[in-house]
């Protein structure tokens, strides 16, 4: 009897931000098909992501505009109109914690920080230029991130728009209703969802003692005043009120924001009666996203104290698509950890080539999960993937460069040759980062001398005096393979150049040569010298390093290498 079919399940329709469909080809579509569920074909749907230039903004900010990024990029696919606005929440007070220990914002705790108009100018501009490389802004965006009217992004600056006068209307209403604001939010006094910027001091530290639509009466802790704020542009409503007064105002349909910002008892579920039952009008769809932290330990990646990592950290060592890939690869609901030492660095690397192959079909899956790789490159990019799978595994150039004493146009023609299917743009960009990743965070693994003594000797055992015989009869390209051990590579690495890593061995016998190479090991069994080794790293070696500078080996010599 023939088996019947088995029934397809059915999709689940799922509007809890924390409960995402398990059948879409990724988060961003799923959101995405949210959105163009609640508005008609004709709306155009915009999304925020929004942020305080309290500070240089870092990995974990960028999170926010990936999502914001990403779930746009879904819409055009699906044939549907968005933008993006990016509102920068300059209007915010500057902490006094920051005031007392940041010296260029002394004597600013408690003002807005947009009134420190060339720190956050800079700041902003700092996370524009940024976005401008990523591909985000779009190009005709000036430096500000303005963009003519009509375009498919808009750039918002809060201290701006206040002091314009552009939310008076509804700010009025606000504080006519702020009692029935406070209910729904289940605060006792409306006053409390206000904060006067004092009209004697410009701080926020007052105390509102009689509020009504058209004034504020209050007491400034600061300097002593009791005073009237009659323009709204100095009551400033407190971050649940504002975020439903700007969602209402710019009719924002969508936002990206951190779990914690949207979890039970969040201000993001407080504020659901506010749109249900004030406003009369459905909250923005929310896409919660998981922290982001460093390579190791378990804290978040924070900009409270500066430091970074930022984005043009990211930028200097990855090319644009893998930095994106590295934000929409894991469920937006997942923690994502990033870093630059070499574990992650390499494993980037290997795990986006592998998922280059799978999307140009070089690689061996060919199935669903090709399908999904392909819709995560649409997002990702408007490029092929193509060139990307042309290219020599990252392990390879960085020994290619190590191996020439960091010399990029030595590493560039040993790498044509070997690889000469390899788009040569792309090539020279990954050239650059893994220099750039060598001389910035690769030195402690590769370069003694930046760690330690150099030439610390260690014994030469059998692994050595195998690979010599290996090498003196060796013919074929690379060197002979023999499945060592990660104690016999130490073992290697160290009677070569002191160390407990290095490039690939193939690399150092295709640049060397196998009879140079027996040599330089012998010299170190025989003597404890390693030939290979001249010194330190050289001084102008980096990413923006000028090639004459370096010593480039020519083909028929066996090239010195800085250690």
């Amino acid at each position: 009897m023939p088996r019947r079919p088995r029934a397809r399940k059915q999709r689940p329709r799922v509007e809890d931000p924390h409960a995402q469909d398990p059948y879409a080809e990724h988060w961003a579509l799923e959101y995405a098909r949210r959105l163009a569920d609640r508005h008609p074909p004709h709306h155009r749907i915009l999304i925020q992501t929004s942020m305080s230039p309290s500070g240089y903004f870092h990995v974990g900010n960028f999170r926010d505009t990936v999502c914001a990024h990403l779930v746009h990029r879904a819409l055009r696919r699906m044939g549907r109109r968005s933008a993006i606005l990016l509102s920068f929440d300059d209007y915010d007070p500057v902490r006094s914690g920051q005031a007392a220990r940041d010296p260029e914002l002394a004597g600013h705790g408690g003002r807005p920080l947009g009134e420190h108009r060339e720190r956050a100018a800079r700041i902003c501009r700092t996370y524009l230029a940024e976005l401008r490389a990523m591909g985000i802004l779009p190009p005709e965006a000036d430096e500000d991130g303005r963009t003519p009217p009509g375009g498919d992004w808009r750039t918002h600056y809060q201290y701006e728009r206040y002091r314009a006068g552009e939310y008076r209307a509804i700010q009025r209403r606000y504080q006519r209703d702020a009692d029935r604001l406070a209910a729904l939010l289940g605060k006792d006094d409306g006053r409390d969802l206000f904060a006067v910027y004092c009209v004697q001091c410009g701080r926020n530290t007052t105390e509102i003692h009689r509020l009504d639509r058209r004034a504020a009466h209050y007491r400034c802790l600061s300097c002593g005043a009791e005073l009237t704020a009659r323009d709204p542009a100095d009551v400033k409503p407190s971050w649940a009120l504002d975020w439903t007064l700007r969602v209402a105002h710019e009719s924002i349909d969508c936002e990206p924001a951190g779990q914690d910002h949207c979890s039970a008892g969040s201000t993001m579920d407080r504020t659901r009666p506010v749109y249900e039952s004030y406003l009369g009008s459905p909250q923005p769809v929310i896409v919660p996203y998981g922290l982001v932290r460093a390579e190791h330990g378990s804290g978040k990646i924070s900009g409270s104290r500066g430091g970074g990592p930022y984005v043009r950290d990211l930028l200097a060592v990855h090319p644009v698509p893998l930095v994106l890939w590295l934000y929409a690869r894991r469920d937006c609901l997942a923690d994502l950890r990033l870093g630059f030492g070499a574990a992650a660095f390499l494993g980037a690397y290997e795990e986006f080539d592998r998922f280059v192959r799978c999307v140009s079909g070089d690689g061996r899956d060919r199935s669903r999960g090709r399908s999904r790789d392909r819709v995560l490159w649409e997002l990702l990019t408007d490029e092929e993937p193509d060139g990307y799978g042309t290219l020599p595994r990252m392990r390879t150039v960085l020994g290619a460069l190590y191996a020439h004493g960091c010399a990029p146009e030595a590493a560039r023609r040993h790498l044509a040759d070997r690889h000469p299917g390899a788009d040569g743009p792309l090539l020279a960009e990954r050239i650059g980062h893994a220099l750039a990743w060598l001389t910035a965070h690769g030195r402690d693994r590769y370069w003694p001398a930046a760690s330690g003594p150099a030439g610390a000797p260690v014994p030469a055992g059998g692994a050595v005096d195998l690979l010599i015989g290996q090498l003196r009869t060796h013919t074929g390209p690379g060197a002979p393979h023999a499945g060592r051990t990660r104690a016999e590579f130490r073992e290697i690495y160290g009677a070569l150049f002191g160390t407990e890593h290095g490039p690939r061995l193939d690399t150092l016998a295709d640049v060397f040569g196998p009879a140079v190479l027996a040599d330089a090991l012998e010299a170190y069994r025989d003597r404890g010298e390693r030939p290979l080794c001249v010194g330190e790293v050289p001084a102008g070696c980096g990413a923006g390093a000028d090639p004459g500078t370096l010593r480039v080996p020519e083909p028929q010599e066996a090239p010195s290498r800085a250690c």
